[in-house]
């Protein structure tokens, strides 16, 4: 069920009143937000609900068990061990070690949506309670309803339990003020997602599948799309998924932070899936020791979590080449000191050329990350470097401008808490910008189904 599908207005025109009519009860809210989310997610696959109900409850009783037994790190590894063997058999099985006569039948769903998300959810609420950080919530719906909260379920953001956990465990409200801040997310967001990812879905799906017959500038081409057709697509859901969290009084984490106005390599991964990095760096970078003594213990630890991200991403031996290249960009960044301080705010034409050469260094990446297999990977990265054809493409021009112009806005807005952040404006501006976008959207909409979200295969 889509964020722009006509059943999700109808979903949400439903729940969204009751949720509120029950504003004096964050109990009963948290009821209404599982009660909903379940219904969310079995349109998707009633299998996945079910691995979904057997998770909750096994993370949940380990929970408690955690705050009762003493043998804690026994009760810990044996749930990071269950609750990541569903993922593993459901996702990685069958590409690792192939299905033997079908005894685990059971684990062959249609898809494996939102699983990834969910496994990261449940293993961080058992770490934070072994650390002391969080104690174990009594009511399994609290626990639910966080776990399950359908606008992150699909595709994020992640959520960490120390932080996020205990908005549901209290009463929730809502001001005129985060309405509008949620309907500017949720503009944009569509904006990004159905209307730029959509130009950009074509162009980039005809030069990948044709790459051989084509010259070498299409391929430049299509990984320049690529790379602002995910950013689009990925930030557009994060934005709409989170304000329609605003609209139930939830905060979630912000997942992108204007990250093709970086200059370096570093500050990319700052402002890209900054869920997923806060994530690995809560879980996997911290715990090998972060920095380290050395710069060589920390360019290990990096690439291990780069590593790892590959992993996550997918049941596919690209996905794991995509992150490991990453890492070495990142390793390679430290070697050579090209890195940048958080608090650097200065720009002009070096920064504008820094700019250009990070993205490029990233979509180059992103052949591993689109192609279907190993083999052809290679064989698109050998066809960039065939210069016997200079035909200038002529398709994806308009996704190209369009995608300029977000950046564009982003790095004017890059001072501000979001791109979408018009607060300082006049209420009658704001009213007119908003009817505008509201226009173009619609002027512009898919007369076909718009495009499925990229990441919700992951």
């Amino acid at each position: 069920m889509p964020f722009n599908s006509i059943n999700f207005i109808y979903f949400f025109g439903v729940i969204c009143p009751i949720y509120w009519l029950f504003k004096a009860n964050f109990k009963l809210q948290n009821i209404t937000l599982l009660v909903g989310s379940l219904y969310f997610y079995a349109q998707v696959d009633l299998k996945l609900c079910a691995l979904w109900a057997v998770i909750s409850l096994i993370t949940w009783s380990l929970g408690n068990a955690l705050e009762h037994f003493q043998q804690r790190k026994t009760i810990l590894w044996l749930g990071l061990f269950l609750i990541f063997s569903q993922l593993f058999i459901a996702k990685y099985y069958n590409w690792l070690l192939g299905d033997f006569s079908g005894t685990l039948s059971i684990y062959k769903f249609a898809s494996t949506i939102g699983l990834s998300y969910y496994t990261l959810a449940a293993s961080s609420y058992l770490v934070d309670i072994y650390r002391k950080k969080i104690s174990p919530v009594t009511n399994p719906v609290t626990l639910g309803a966080y776990l399950s909260f359908f606008p992150q379920l699909l595709s994020g953001p992640i959520p960490i339990a120390y932080k996020d956990l205990p908005q549901y465990s209290q009463s929730r409200s809502i001001s005129i003020t985060s309405v509008e801040e949620a309907t500017q997310r949720i503009l944009w967001g569509i904006f990004k997602k159905v209307i730029v990812a959509g130009l950009l879905a074509k162009p980039v799906d005809y030069i990948f599948y044709n790459h051989s017959e084509l010259g070498f500038i299409y391929l430049w081409l299509a990984i320049v799309l690529y790379s602002f057709q995910v950013y689009m697509d990925f930030s557009g859901y994060s934005d709409m998924a989170w304000g329609i969290a605003k609209l139930f009084g939830i905060k979630i984490n912000a997942n992108f932070n204007s990250p093709f106005i970086s200059r370096t390599i570093d500050e990319f991964w700052r402002r890209w899936h900054l869920s997923l990095s806060a994530w690995l760096k809560e879980y996997i970078y911290l715990p090998l020791g972060g920095r380290g003594s050395s710069k060589w213990q920390y360019m290990v630890n990096i690439f291990i979590v780069f590593f790892m991200s590959g992993v996550w991403h997918g049941a596919n031996a690209n996905f794991i080449l995509w992150g490991s290249f990453n890492g070495l960009l990142f390793i390679l960044a430290i070697l050579t000191g090209w890195t940048r301080e958080k608090n650097d705010t200065q720009y002009g034409m070096k920064g504008f050329f820094s700019m250009l050469l990070v993205f490029l260094s990233i979509a180059f990446t992103r052949v591993f990350f689109r192609s279907p297999d190993f083999a052809t990977a290679i064989t698109y990265y050998q066809d960039m470097f065939k210069l016997n054809d200079f035909s200038i493409p002529d398709i994806g021009i308009m996704g190209l401008g369009l995608s300029a112009m977000i950046v564009f806005v982003e790095w004017l807005q890059r001072n501000k808490k979001h791109p979408a952040d018009i607060f300082g404006w006049s209420l009658s501006i704001r009213l007119v910008i908003y009817a505008s976008v509201i226009s173009v959207i619609y002027w512009m909409w898919p007369t076909q189904n718009p495009t499925e979200y990229i990441y919700f295969k992951f």
